[in-house]
């Protein structure tokens, strides 16, 4: 692990006006994600032993594809502008068992730039903890608070456990609705760095805005579903208290470079050097493939290597009507209404075992687990998310499966 970014100058494009204040804007996400180490401070994971992307000898033309448009409902649509006009994608690769069927850039993208994968940071880390129990570090019964002494004595956050949190029913209150200029996310992230502070505002770091503002009860532990991404800095911290080093150097010792990555991933921390696990990796599509495909081989590399217990999958993904009823207590689901979320996975369609990652704009990690496929990509869509995306992503995907 070593640095990359001490001192972030703050812009991607000092001629272009793009900056910390608008790198996200739709005319500049393109640009923007490949260069988040110019907006924080950074460090870098370094990769093992490069494990090599097997290539089929049958390839999928994606381009030619005719698949129905979310936006003109009885209209077809090819690959090339779905990917392009619906999708707004930046890459996209296909493997089927340990083969790549497909793999393509655009809107500029090139297979050496790093795409940051914002909250399928989330999945990896989820990785992590599961190698971390199986160590005897953790336990997904254990209470939070154990793990965090900050939390011992806040009556909010008594009888919520690492699995709550895992699951994302803490029950405490807070909103991620991207469109409330108020929500609780956009104070966070101006205290983690992605935005200038506002007035009377200070870039204190991810910890310090947990311990400071998570502290109202909305739910029981355990009964509801709420997005949370401070929940996954949370989990964080648990493995920093008990590695005893910093999450970065955990991340690329447990899982980058046992998973055979090729290049270096860059890991964007707060100003206080904390990695933002909740969404700030930074990967090249291959060595994403890589590490995603863990879930896809039964916990194992692409050697063979049993990186997690098939457990972990076997337990993530089964339908359950009560996690079922939980993912919709609060915020109904229109496009996936018998989702559910386990352990910082969108289980999408329990029945059929296709689950995903997923990340603002258009980052995924998508499985369909009785055809042994997986597909991962990165997008620049102009929001952060909306039923008109996870619509567009979901019929990309099952386009893709009936291919194969």
């Amino acid at each position: 692990m070593k640095i990359i970014t001490e001192y972030p100058t703050y812009t991607v494009s000092e001629s272009l006006g793009i900056n910390q204040s608008n790198w996200d804007h739709p005319e500049h996400l393109g640009l923007g994600q490949l260069h988040m180490e110019q907006l924080f401070k950074t460090v870098a994971l370094e990769p093992g032993k490069a494990q090599a992307l097997n290539r089929s000898a049958q390839t999928l033309d994606i381009d030619g594809l005719q698949l129905n448009d979310p936006l003109m409902p009885e209209r077809k649509i090819s690959g090339e502008q779905f990917l392009n006009r619906r999708l707004y994608n930046d890459a996209l690769l296909v493997m089927q068992g340990t083969e790549v069927l497909h793999e393509s850039y655009r809107n500029g993208m090139t297979a050496d730039d790093r795409h940051v994968i914002h909250s399928c940071s989330k999945s990896l880390c989820s990785i992590v903890v599961a190698i971390t129990i199986e160590q005897g570090l953790l336990q997904s019964s254990e209470l939070i608070s154990h793990y965090i002494p900050e939390f011992r004595q806040r009556p909010e956050w008594q009888g919520v456990t690492l699995q709550h949190v895992l699951d994302m029913q803490a029950g405490i209150a807070y909103s991620e609705d991207y469109s409330d200029p108020d929500a609780h996310y956009w104070h966070y992230a101006r205290a983690a760095g992605y935005y200038p502070p506002l007035a009377g505002e200070h870039a204190i770091g991810a910890k310090a805005w947990i311990i400071d503002n998570l502290n109202t009860r909305s739910h029981a532990p355990g009964s509801s579903f709420v997005y949370n991404s401070c929940l996954a800095n949370i989990l964080g911290m648990a493995l920093e208290a008990v590695h005893r080093k910093p999450l970065a150097a955990i991340f690329e010792q447990l899982l980058y470079q046992v998973a055979g990555t090729e290049s270096a991933a860059y890991f964007n921390t707060d100003p206080m050097g904390f990695a933002i696990v909740e969404g700030q990796l930074n990967m090249r599509l291959q060595d994403f493939a890589r590490c995603a495909s863990i879930m896809l081989n039964q916990g194992k590399n692409l050697s063979n290597q049993q990186i997690i217990a098939p457990a972990f999958i076997s337990e993530t993904i089964p339908p359950d009507l009560h996690a079922k009823a939980i993912y919709q207590a609060v915020d109904s689901d229109t496009v996936f209404k018998l989702g559910q979320y386990k352990n910082q996975f969108w289980i999408l369609s329990p029945e059929q075992k296709q689950f995903a990652m997923l990340g603002i704009h258009g980052q995924f990690a998508w499985y369909d687990l009785r055809r042994e496929l997986m597909i991962v990509g990165f997008g620049s869509y102009p929001r952060q998310d909306g039923p008109l995306m996870t619509q567009s992503l979901n019929t990309l995907w099952q386009a893709i499966a009936a291919q194969v």
